[in-house]
């Protein structure tokens, strides 16, 4: 079971708190994780970004015995681009140098609307679409999944979709949406975020366990969602989820995406130290379920 799922994290390659990759590979060998994840870049990730040419990272890597997984965020409007005119598929190509010289076994995109500032308790918003807007979206964006799963089959690496929050988002926000884009693209698979749905949406999301290619795992104060906390500290039953997953036969990266954010006490909560144990707390969750499936 445990040797089934690599258990990783985000890399911590953020302005305020940044390591060259290879230094986040030693950490993440020193303490037995198997994944991590880059965030691309519009324009694409470059070797600037990560301290090393794309081939020393890709041999510490094969060295350490981890695999690298890519997530592209992009904000898109109701045209479908980003504020940069760029297409999903567009940023997709833009980061297949980093993906390629990195190795990436699995790619997914986490597709929002474009948010802003706002005077709330959240402090962030995103622009409000009706649902009508929102299912047309995902409807003309079918055709770039499945390029994108193409691309992928070309590659090497299984390509995903990442569902969203539904206090944040009215787009790809429901197992349903989702179980609409998994049909219509019979190779995509679900990058499901622990962290994200709603008590109601947890099941229907189990139900979905045999198109997951890849986890995103943070604990939320449920029903609040989308807190980004560290394992132990909210309410989400990861044995639960993990016995669904098992009994799917589910293998692959499981990535901490733990760290915080504004509503949630901010961020930089992704210290080794919460790293580790939140690690610890998921390997305990995967054995108890291992003992119920």
């Amino acid at each position: 079971m445990l040797q089934n799922i690599k258990l990783g994290f985000n890399g911590r390659f953020f302005p305020e708190m940044w390591r060259p990759a290879i230094e986040e590979i030693a950490f993440a060998q020193d303490a037995g994780f198997k994944s991590l994840q880059f965030i691309g870049k519009e324009e694409g990730l470059d070797e600037n970004d990560l301290g090393a040419p794309f081939g020393d990272v890709r041999t510490a890597f094969e060295q350490a015995g981890i695999v690298p997984v890519m997530e592209l965020l992009v904000r898109i409007a109701k045209n479908g681009r980003s504020a940069k005119g760029n297409r999903p598929i567009d940023v997709l190509h833009n980061n297949l140098p980093a993906i390629q010289g990195l190795g990436c076994v699995c790619v997914h995109w986490h597709l929002t609307q474009p948010g802003f500032r706002a005077d709330n308790e959240l402090g962030w918003a995103m622009e409000e679409w009706d649902d009508a807007t929102s299912v047309a979206l995902e409807t003309v964006l079918q055709s770039q999944l499945k390029e994108a799963v193409a691309l992928g089959q070309q590659n090497g690496f299984l390509f995903g979709i990442e569902h969203n929050a539904p206090d944040l988002s009215t787009f790809f926000h429901s197992p349903e949406r989702m179980d609409a884009a998994l049909t219509a693209v019979p190779d995509l698979g679900l990058v499901w975020d622990f962290n994200h749905p709603t008590l109601e949406q947890q099941l229907d999301f189990k139900k979905l366990a045999n198109r997951v290619s890849m986890l995103h795992l943070s604990d939320a104060p449920l029903p609040k969602v989308n807190w980004h906390l560290p394992v132990g500290k909210g309410a989400v039953d990861f044995v639960a989820c993990f016995q669904s997953l098992l009994m799917s036969g589910f293998s692959g990266p499981a990535i901490l995406e733990i760290g915080g954010t504004p509503w949630s006490g901010g961020f930089g909560q992704d210290s080794d130290e919460n790293l580790i144990q939140s690690k610890q707390r998921i390997e305990q969750a995967i054995r108890q379920a291992g003992q119920i499936a």
